[in-house]
């Protein structure tokens, strides 16, 4: 099989997942696909999936090799095929397939907040915009309540069929950069909209409607009404995976974001 590693800025996209009447990432990559493999092309298996609008700097999919190409071959062929916003960053060559899933073993989530009166048009589709200052202390106070292993159903969206919503944060931080905030999550997994609802809770908490000792209970109350505000996909990136069992436990997330324009 090929395991692909991409990146993508998720503008023009309905997230990863294959969906009717939307564009998604995952239907670009398999017209790519199929144009190189021709027939009996398969269905990219993604390792997550994004919300509408989310960025992803590091995602990996796999599919079965169809043709033997060598991989630098059908990155440049992919490549030229695929719109700009979508770009193969590497692929590699493993024998049998395994779902991209079961190759990452947890995941860095990052949310972008730009906190000024204004905000350049050249950044609106980069990040959330919160005209209204924010109390950096006081989220940073707020994060050391999600770390560990939690029931997390009260930041799960409603109408998903997943059941078992208990998963484990290893680290969290709220990192002031001039202008802009950073919001960094680090766990096994997450729900859908997990990350942007908990952003939304810390902003909440910034603006000082909630108070960074009321976390503890908004979580187990395991009701998504006790959340704050979902923001928007637009200011999520996928940052990092993990390939390896324990490695997002050492992980330390960057406290820079130029870096994230590669």
């Amino acid at each position: 099989m090929y395991i692909i590693t991409l990146s993508y800025f998720g503008k023009r996209y309905h997230g990863w997942q294959i969906q009717n009447n939307a564009n998604t990432v995952q239907a670009e990559l398999h017209k790519a696909l199929f144009r190189i493999f021709k027939k009996n092309t398969p269905h990219p298996a993604g390792c997550s999936r994004t919300d509408t609008a989310v960025h992803a700097l590091h995602y990996v999919a796999t599919v079965s090799k169809i043709r033997d190409i060598p991989p630098e071959n059908l990155k440049r062929g992919l490549n030229s095929l695929l719109p700009t916003d979508i770009r193969v960053k590497n692929i590699e060559v493993q024998d049998g397939f395994v779902d991209a899933r079961r190759l990452v073993f947890g995941k860095h989530y990052r949310y972008l907040v730009f906190a000024d009166r204004v905000i350049s048009p050249f950044m609106h589709d980069l990040m959330w915009h919160s005209a209204y200052p924010l109390d950096v202390s006081a989220m940073q106070q707020a994060t050391h309540h999600f770390v560990g292993k939690h029931d997390f159903a009260t930041f799960q969206a409603s109408g998903t069929d997943i059941t078992y919503t208990v998963r484990s944060i290893y680290h969290t931080s709220v990192t002031q950069v001039g202008q802009y905030i950073l919001l960094d999550w680090v766990g096994d997994g997450f729900l859908k909209h997990q990350v942007r609802t908990m952003s939304g809770l810390l902003v909440a908490v910034g603006r000082g409607k909630i108070s960074p000792d009321d976390v503890p209970a908004i979580i187990e109350a395991k009701n998504r009404d006790a959340a704050a505000e979902t923001l928007p996909g637009k200011g999520l990136y996928l940052h990092t995976l993990f390939r390896k069992d324990g490695e997002a436990e050492m992980y330390t997330p960057p406290k820079s974001f130029q870096e994230m324009v590669w």
